[in-house]
């Protein structure tokens, strides 16, 4: 098998291309220093505020050392992420919250679903923050559609 890697030379130090390391990002042979630096490149304007393109509602940065990917308010998110953070996405449909479940260690999350492709993508509900998410308030407006 033949392992072909794109490297940057800065400094007299070889590092992997951001493209090296989205072909190869199992790649044994990457520290995960580099992997987790390349991450943190990519993440870096996640965690900002927005206003909801579903019900308008303005939302500010999670304050709890997470990143805020769904509005509090309505639970609705954008699909712009291929990878988690990457917002490489050309989508931009509205992913609407369709199910729950409770993960034995990220807690709750809600699967949204894209109303423009139907990609779907489960994410972990935001508390113990500033402005949390109304997740009781979803739950019970499901319950009584159901």
């Amino acid at each position: 098998m033949k392992l072909e890697a794109e490297v940057i030379v800065t400094d007299g130090e070889c590092v992997p291309s951001q493209r090296s390391l989205m072909k190869n990002e199992r790649n044994p042979f990457l520290s995960k220093e580099i992997i987790l630096l390349e991450e943190s490149k990519m993440r870096k304007d996640e965690n900002t505020t927005f206003v909801c393109k579903n019900c308008s509602t303005p939302v500010a940065p999670l304050t709890n050392g997470s990143y805020r990917n769904h509005c509090p308010q309505c639970l609705y998110s954008l699909h712009v992420d291929i990878r988690p953070g990457d917002r490489q996405n050309t989508c931009h449909g509205l992913m609407r919250p369709i199910d729950y479940r409770q993960h034995s260690k990220k807690g709750y999350q809600l699967l949204h679903e894209c109303t423009r492709c139907k990609n779907q993508q489960w994410n972990i509900v935001a508390q113990d923050t500033q402005q949390p998410d109304h997740f009781i308030e979803w739950l019970a407006q499901t319950a009584a559609y159901h």
